[in-house]
């Protein structure tokens, strides 16, 4: 009897056993088990490929030759981006005049070639033509980046019929030359920063007639172009300016992504007043505002498709302009998302929005006269014009070339001329509208 009772509660046992884990199973396969809450995985952004060019003109062979500071730049840049990672594949190294040239060695024998090869022994080039073979390998998520004296100049051929055809039509040709080109790259939306630098100069000059001048140790200017998709171009220039040794005298960025026009309006984050409410891009209920009893509201933008330059918060403070007319409305403060206090307390969509963002814009609101009241909210174009005092247009003595560059200011204006977008003082970065109701 005991044996027989036994056996009965062990199969009691075994089928409940059996009936928990088959529920168990059963729940799970219904996805109503309990799970791990997965967190979304942020994909970094990465190169695809660093090309590096060197062009090779005669007139770069002053850099090359001696003990210049050129060749200890140039070999910083090679040596520290072909440590830059993520990086899909290796660095692409190549010399440029006419045709690009793909260099037979890797980063430690072209390093050495800068001291004991001649490598500036081509004929004159055209920048157009090099910066459209440059262009094509800053496509795909690459990068590419240029050593040049930018010299603008015509073929021989063309100066030795006419000796002043480069002073004469340097601002027409040769700056429509170039402006296609970056419209080109403009238009997909691959943008450029050029590094400004000097180094002793020991060779023959070249000056805008195509005379020959000896130097020898004359300072002269020289750039280094970085070409590619803005969030691209943006991560390589942090992970570049981090490692250089050797900083730029001067720097300049074109381009963007166009003008930014979205936004997300907080509810809670930066929030002053009780009573107003958010919804979409208006806030309504502000009609007791007073300048003792001021609204403040803030709202989230992403700038990360402009340049570095205009992210920064000192460009942001002095650039931006808020418009609504009579009505008393003031930007209080600009800060980057990191900096914002008080974001632990968010619930789920407001931290979306915060997350969406590269910046957060707080505002003040004191009073309101009219029932609506649209506040504009836009962030110019500027470019750096030092390039202007950085450009010459005779180059035959030492005076008139001191620390300057043939037709630079075409050069740079036939680019920014191509970034550009609108017209006039429509230019801008970032247009934003608020609608403000009582």
């Amino acid at each position: 009897m005991t044996k027989n009772l036994f056996m009965v509660r062990t199969r009691i046992c075994r089928f409940h056993l059996f009936l928990g884990l088959g529920v168990a199973i059963f729940l799970q396969s219904c996805n109503l088990a309990p799970k791990e809450e997965q967190k979304p995985t942020v994909k970094a952004d990465t190169i695809n490929q660093i090309n590096f060019f060197l062009e090779t003109s005669a007139s770069m062979g002053g850099y090359l030759n001696g003990s210049t500071e050129f060749k200890n730049i140039v070999s910083e840049f090679a040596n520290k981006i072909s440590q830059i990672e993520p990086v899909r594949k290796p660095l692409a190294i190549y010399t440029i005049s006419a045709e690009a040239q793909a260099y037979p060695g890797d980063v430690d024998k072209f390093v050495t070639s800068l001291a004991t090869v001649p490598l500036a022994n081509a004929r004159s080039s055209e920048l157009h033509t090099i910066f459209r073979q440059v262009g094509e390998k800053a496509r795909n998520n690459s990068v590419a980046l240029l050593v040049s004296d930018c010299i603008l100049s015509f073929p021989d051929g063309d100066i030795k019929k006419n000796p002043q055809i480069n002073a004469t039509d340097a601002s027409s040709v040769l700056k429509n030359e170039i402006n296609r080109q970056f419209a080109a790259l403009s238009k997909d939306t691959i943008n450029a920063t050029v590094y400004a630098y000097s180094s002793a100069f020991n060779g023959t000059y070249y000056d805008y007639q195509n005379k020959k001048q000896k130097l020898n140790g004359e300072s002269r200017p020289f750039y280094i172009w970085v070409i590619g998709k803005q969030r691209i171009l943006n991560l390589f220039n942090q992970k570049l300016q981090a490692a250089l040794t050797t900083k730029p005298d001067k720097q300049l960025d074109f381009g963007g992504s166009g003008s930014t026009a979205g936004y997300n309006l907080f509810f809670t984050l930066n929030r002053k007043g009780e009573n107003w409410n958010a919804d979409g891009q208006r806030i309504t209920n502000l009609k007791g505002v007073r300048a003792d009893q001021p609204a403040e509201f803030a709202i989230g933008v992403n700038l990360s498709g402009l340049p570095a330059y205009a992210q920064t918060e000192a460009y942001l403070t002095k650039n931006l302009i808020v418009s609504a007319g009579n009505a008393g409305v003031k930007l209080l403060k600009i800060e980057p998302k990191d900096d914002v206090k008080g974001t632990e307390k968010l619930k789920t969509n407001e931290a979306r929005m915060l997350s969406e963002a590269t910046h957060v814009l707080t505002f003040r609101v004191t009073q309101l006269f009219e029932n609506e009241t649209p506040v504009s909210i836009k962030l110019p174009v500027r470019y750096d014009t030092w390039y202007l005092n950085q450009s010459t247009m005779d180059d035959r003595t030492s005076a008139g070339r001191e620390g300057k560059t043939f037709a630079l200011e075409h050069l740079m204006n036939g680019v920014r001329d191509a970034y550009e977008t609108g017209s006039g003082a429509d230019k801008s970065f970032l247009q934003l509208t608020i609608t403000l109701e009582q």
